[in-house]
């Protein structure tokens, strides 16, 4: 089958760009697997072990409105491209890294190019589908990023106890430069013959317009709510599921590394399940904020019993991991808000705002609980192996905090589905 075919070629550029969420996702995990490997080959705290991981999402965080404005500006195209590329050098980078601090900087290498892939996947959809399909498109977008958790998770413990850590970032950044070409060769903009809407006729917009637009975007007292909602119900993906999750089901269980990191997965097979469904949900009922509600609701609950409850059977475990996951997927409706509340002309822009908050608490996430860590060692430098079960409940207490959080804000939410914007006549390609 040709993939430049007009049924075909809408997927094949949706798809090409998830293949890069994929990879964002792994990356994102990847420390949590790794830990052990990092702490003794840079002979690091929990503390600082979690300042390593949090360099990524330092770059990601400050990059998500620049990146906005220049798919907004420039077309998703050739900057996913660059950025792929980016991402590949740091990748290399850190497989080569010597101290925390050459950890840290390709870390941010890394973050800064995958700083584009979410985004840059939610623009393409946006171009190339029918309005009416951005949830559930953004949804499947999300799906992808679980199915990368996942892949970051068991599949790469085996992949580094067979190549080592070094090895299997290695092989991470040769997958990147392979996706990168194909990124350049078969990926477009816009469908055929779309290429002159009247929003996208390569005009440079005035500064004014520019400002106008990004002070609507930051004004916007639902944008914000939409944005702690966002924050606060995925930080369970980065805090626990990314970083101390497997330590600490490893602490609790007395499992190993792979079997550990194999049970943390789970939250992410619970996500993928939940990405598919919530976007089509909301799509669906044509309701945004009454599904956010309940999964907050059922996140909180999940993630309560997995830190305060007695120690469970393995089943109930991963059944509570997978629940977990699910309802915190929910987070993937913050988007088809936040294109709610925005022009499409602007959606990039609107996009890249509600990230930089996603990510600025996924930054400040994990060297947090690593921190709170800290203050329950018995001895300065300590390591992870001096810490308890009970250690890790108490600095994982902060994930259930922001999951009440998350409740808050979208009990204040207004339903914003109504406020979509259909555009008047949909560009060549799209359905």
């Amino acid at each position: 089958m040709n993939p430049s075919s007009p049924r075909l070629q809408p997927w094949t550029v949706w798809g090409l760009a998830a293949l890069f969420v994929v990879y964002n996702y792994v990356q994102q995990v990847a420390p949590g697997v790794i830990a052990a490997d990092l702490a003794q080959a840079f002979q690091v705290s929990a503390g600082a072990l979690g300042t390593i991981a949090a360099f990524y999402f330092y770059a990601y965080a400050a990059l998500q409105i620049p990146v906005g404005l220049t798919v907004d500006r420039f077309g998703p195209h050739r900057p996913l491209a660059v950025a792929i590329a980016t991402a590949a050098v740091g990748s290399l980078a850190f497989s080569w890294a010597g101290s925390a601090g050459a950890a840290q900087y390709s870390r941010l290498l890394i973050g800064a190019g995958a700083a584009f892939s979410f985004i840059a996947c939610l623009k393409l959809a946006s171009n190339w589908f029918a309005p009416g399909l951005f949830a559930t498109l953004a949804g499947l977008t999300n799906t992808a990023g679980m199915v990368g958790a996942a892949l970051g998770g068991a599949p790469l413990a085996a992949l580094v106890r067979t190549t080592g850590w070094r090895g299997a970032m290695g092989l991470l950044a040769g997958a990147a430069a392979a996706l990168a070409v194909l990124v350049l060769l078969l990926v477009r903009d816009r469908p055929p013959g779309a290429e002159t809407l009247p929003d996208d006729q390569g005009k440079t917009p005035a500064s004014g317009s520019l400002r106008r637009g990004a002070w609507a975007v930051v004004a916007n007292r639902q944008g914000w709510l939409n944005a702690v909602y966002a924050t606060a119900i995925s930080i369970v993906f980065v805090a626990f599921g990314a970083l101390w999750g497997t330590t600490y089901v490893e602490k609790v269980y007395g499992l190993d590394t792979v079997a550990a990191s194999g049970t943390v997965s789970m939250l992410f097979f619970g996500a993928i399940a939940g990405s598919l469904f919530f976007g089509w949900f909301s799509d669906r009922i044509r309701r945004r904020r009454a599904p956010m509600i309940v999964a907050a609701i059922g996140g909180l609950f999940a993630m309560a019993a997995i830190l305060y409850l007695p120690v469970l059977p393995l089943v109930a475990l991963k059944a509570l991991l997978a629940a977990l996951g699910f309802f915190c997927s929910a987070n993937i409706i913050s988007y088809a808000v936040a294109h709610d509340l925005c022009p499409p002309e602007r959606a990039g822009l609107a996009l890249g705002f509600l990230n930089t908050c996603y990510y600025a608490g996924s930054a400040i996430s994990q060297p947090l609980v690593g921190w709170l860590l800290d203050t329950r060692a018995p001895r300065p430098g300590a390591g992870l192996a001096a810490l308890t079960a009970a250690d890790f409940r108490f600095a994982l207490s902060a994930v259930v905090g922001c999951l009440a959080l998350s409740l808050v804000a979208a009990l204040l939410l207004e339903e914003t589905h109504d406020r979509a914007t259909e555009s008047p006549a949909a560009p060549a390609g799209k359905k």
